[in-house]
C-alpha cells in the first residue's frame, strides 16, 4: 500500500475510534462496479491550473483528432462487451457541455445499451457549465429523459476574481466566457437543478479555498444557489506516475493536507456521517446544517499499482477516446483490443 494512501485509512480508522464506532469505514474495494468514461475531446472552455488533462503521462499529454467515423458503433460494441456488467457512466474529459452532438450520440448509445438489457447504475457529468451559459436550451434538449444522476460543477472559489485566476476562462466573442460571472453561473445552476441534481465540486489549494473559514464561506455561497451537495477535493497525489513540468508543479506546490482541514472542522457545525474506501481515494462525507459535503483525497500512484497488481483479467476502468481507442486506464498506452 502506497504511504500516502496507508496515511489516510490510519486516519479514518482514528476517526471511527473518536466517533466511538457511530461510523463505519465502507469498503469499496470489491465494488463489481465498472467505470466507462467516452472521453470528450475539445478545446476546453477554461485553462484550468491543476487540470490533470494537461499532464505528462508517459511522454506526451493527451491528445485527439477528431472523431472516428465509427465513434458511435465501437462504443456500442465495447457496452455490448460488459453488458452483464454494472457501469457507472462518466462523462468527463475536457468539457463535455462543449461538445453538444458527441454527448448526444454518447447518451443515445446508452439508452439504446439499457433498453437492451445492459446495466447503468449512475451517470454523472463532470463540467465547468460554460456550454450551459450559451446555449442552455440546447443542452437540456440533449440531456433530457437521460436520467442522468447528476452534474458535478466545477467551481473552485466563491470570489469571481479569485476563480477565474484558478480556472482561466478563456475568451469568447471578444469577451470571456459568460460562465466566468458570479450571477450568470448561479443563475444556470438554479434553472439546472430543476432538471437534475447538481453538486458543486470545489478543488482545494492554497490560493483558493484552503481553510476552515473558507470552507464556510462557499458553503453558504453554493446554499444561496439552492445547492445541498458539495465536494471538496484535495489536489490529487501524483507521485512518479506523471513527469515534472508546470502542471504538476502547480499542484504539488498548492497542495492542501486534507487531513489537517478535517481536523480543524468545527464539531459543532460539521457531522460526520459516512467514510468510504475506495481502491486508490477516500471520501469522508459530513453533514453541515441540511447540507451533504464530502471531503476527498484521491492517489494515482496507489490506482496504478492496483492495477499492475491485479488479475490481468480484471479491468475497473474503461476509457473510450473519440479517435476510437479504448484503454483499461487514463494512460493512452495501456490499450484494449476490443474494438
Amino acid at each position: 500500500m502506497n504511504k500516502f494512501y496507508a496515511d489516510y485509512f490510519q486516519f479514518a480508522k482514528r476517526l471511527v475510534e473518536k466517533e466511538n464506532n457511530r461510523v463505519v469505514i465502507e469498503d469499496k474495494m470489491e465494488n463489481n462496479q465498472l467505470s466507462i468514461t467516452p472521453y470528450i475531446y475539445n478545446a476546453c472552455s477554461a485553462n484550468c491550473q491543476f487540470c490533470s488533462e494537461k499532464l505528462v503521462r508517459g511522454g506526451s499529454i493527451t491528445v485527439c483528432n477528431g472523431i472516428c467515423n465509427d465513434y458511435a458503433d465501437k462504443f456500442e460494441r465495447i457496452l455490448n462487451r460488459v453488458k452483464t456488467t454494472p457501469l457507472f457512466l462518466s462523462l468527463s474529459g475536457k468539457e463535455p457541455t462543449e461538445s453538444k452532438e458527441q454527448l448526444r450520440i454518447i447518451l443515445e448509445v446508452v439508452r439504446k445499451f439499457q433498453q437492451e438489457g445492459g446495466i447503468v447504475t449512475d451517470k454523472v457529468m463532470y463540467s465547468n457549465l460554460s456550454g450551459f451559459a450559451k446555449d442552455f436550451d440546447g443542452l437540456v434538449d440533449v440531456i433530457k429523459n437521460q436520467d442522468l444522476t447528476r452534474i458535478e460543477c466545477s467551481r473552485h472559489h466563491f470570489d469571481e476574481e479569485k476563480n477565474q485566476w484558478i480556472v482561466k476562462f478563456k475568451k469568447y466573442n471578444g469577451d470571456v466566457e459568460p460562465i466566468k460571472r458570479n450571477d450568470v453561473f448561479a443563475g444556470v445552476v438554479k434553472r439546472l437543478n430543476k432538471i437534475v441534481p447538481v453538486k458543486l465540486v470545489c478543488v482545494l489549494q492554497k490560493d483558493g479555498v484552503g481553510k476552515v473559514e473558507e470552507i464556510i464561506e462557499y458553503l453558504n455561497f453554493a446554499k444561496e444557489m439552492g445547492v445541498t451537495d458539495v465536494v471538496f477535493r484535495e489536489l490529487a497525489m501524483f507521485g512518479d506516475c506523471v513527469e515534472l513540468g508546470r502542471t504538476q508543479k502547480y499542484i504539488v506546490d498548492n497542495r492542501v493536507e486534507l487531513m489537517d482541514l478535517l481536523i480543524a472542522l468545527p464539531t459543532d457545525k460539521f457531522k460526520i456521517n459516512n467514510i468510504v474506501k475506495g481502491y486508490y481515494y477516500f471520501s469522508f462525507g459530513y453533514k453541515f446544517g441540511d447540507m451533504n459535503v464530502n471531503f476527498e483525497m484521491s492517489d494515482y500512484e496507489e490506482m496504478i499499482k492496483y492495477h499492475n497488481d491485479m488479475d490481468a483479467d480484471k479491468i475497473y476502468k474503461l476509457i473510450y477516446y473519440p479517435n476510437g481507442i479504448l484503454c483499461k486506464d487514463w494512460n493512452m498506452k495501456a490499450r484494449l483490443d476490443w474494438v
